[in-house]
């Protein structure tokens, strides 16, 4: 689709953007150019559409050497969303979105039903949005715009430099997720510059690295967290490796305290208790600390009205116990089996030690693993 050939830029007091640029960005893939500042990755992108010419090498769309087209032919070919936005405030949304088609003098009847099918594919109704001025609408928002009316002229290709960067996390967020659906659905090639690597790893159907105008690595996200190319790769995705096996911890590293109570303990007590506590399970215990069952908010809830039961007329004794010698690797699989979120584990005495639950099991393994 896209192809660089030993594409070079250099300026005039010497200094070289770019050094020997040889890859492909394939029909209809979001491509992610990332980088430190200065190492190449926005003179790149502007190079596809001609707003920066290389100094030496060749760069093609559909074999096309794009050297021998018509710059302002060009462009209007290729949709282009800025982190500015740069929506004109005297136009209308409904006129903003049709700008494109506009210029390329399409009947305003061809694209009328377009604008508004995009309005909304990213969820801005027409009826309700189209006659307001930009100014009326939020960021993130404007940014919405920003992005439909790079397609309102269905170009193959579409230029995103940063155009999430100047908009809060929650914005950021939905808007990152909003491009991944509309990608889904109109399969654009996309070239999308960021400097956020966690906005890269979800986005990206591949990413390219860059440093100092040259390529570093391109490949998946997920061969890029699992196999950096270098030492300069490992730190700038913020991740020193992937472990290629989990050395598993003891049980005892992963216990938390139980809230324990007597199997003398009155039904009211223990709702009290839980209360206090915040939890819905209690593990009951006797006087010596030995495991005899849990009980379950659910469980009282359904006695509660019998004030002669006590906590040992209602506990379960159907969830299974571990010691805290056997392998962690039978407590791994049992707890995501189990119906409860946790499993208690006991010395070889019975006495309970405490418990291990599914989030402790998660954050063992998220940190093992990142």
């Amino acid at each position: 689709m896209i192809t660089f050939e030993s594409v070079s830029k250099k300026y005039s007091d010497g200094f070289e953007a770019l050094k020997q640029l040889n890859f492909t960005i394939r029909q209809g893939e979001l491509f992610v150019l990332i980088g430190p500042s200065g190492s190449g990755k926005t003179t790149t992108m502007k190079m596809i559409n001609r707003l920066i010419e290389p100094t030496g090498g060749t760069i093609k769309i559909q074999d096309k050497d794009i050297s021998t087209v018509n710059p302002v032919t060009l462009r209007r070919e290729i949709g282009y969303v800025i982190q500015q936005i740069g929506l004109l405030p005297h136009m209308t949304i409904r006129e903003n979105v049709g700008l494109v088609p506009q210029l390329k003098k399409m009947p305003e009847a061809n694209y009328r039903d377009r604008v508004e099918e995009l309005m909304h594919m990213v969820g801005l109704e027409p009826d309700v949005f189209g006659d307001r001025y930009p100014k009326e609408l939020s960021g993130g928002q404007q940014q919405r715009i920003g992005v439909i009316r790079a397609m309102a002229a269905e170009p193959d290709i579409i230029l995103m430099d940063e155009p999430f960067s100047a908009l809060d996390p929650i914005s950021r967020e939905q808007l990152q997720d909003e491009l991944m659906r509309l990608q889904r659905e109109v399969k654009k090639t996309i070239v999308f510059v960021t400097h956020d690597m966690d906005e890269a790893l979800k986005i990206a159907d591949r990413v390219c690295i860059m440093k100092d105008g040259e390529i570093v690595q391109i490949d998946t996200p997920e061969n890029i967290i699992r196999r950096p190319a270098n030492e300069f790769v490992k730190n700038f995705i913020g991740e020193n490796r992937l472990a290629d096996s989990m050395t598993l911890p003891s049980l005892e590293s992963l216990l938390i305290p139980a809230i324990t109570a007597s199997p003398k303990r009155g039904l009211a007590e223990a709702l009290k208790l839980m209360q206090k506590r915040r939890v819905d399970s209690l593990v009951i215990v006797d006087e010596q600390k030995k495991y005899l069952g849990i009980t379950t908010i659910w469980d009282l809830q359904k006695s509660f009205n019998d004030e002669k039961l006590t906590l040992q007329d209602i506990q379960r004794t159907d969830i299974p116990t571990y010691y805290v010698d056997q392998p962690a690797e039978e407590v791994f699989k049992a707890i995501t089996e189990s119906n409860y979120w946790f499993i208690p584990v006991i010395d070889r005495d019975d006495q309970l030690l405490g418990l291990v639950t599914r989030s402790s099991v998660v954050q063992f393994v998220v940190n093992e693993l990142i």
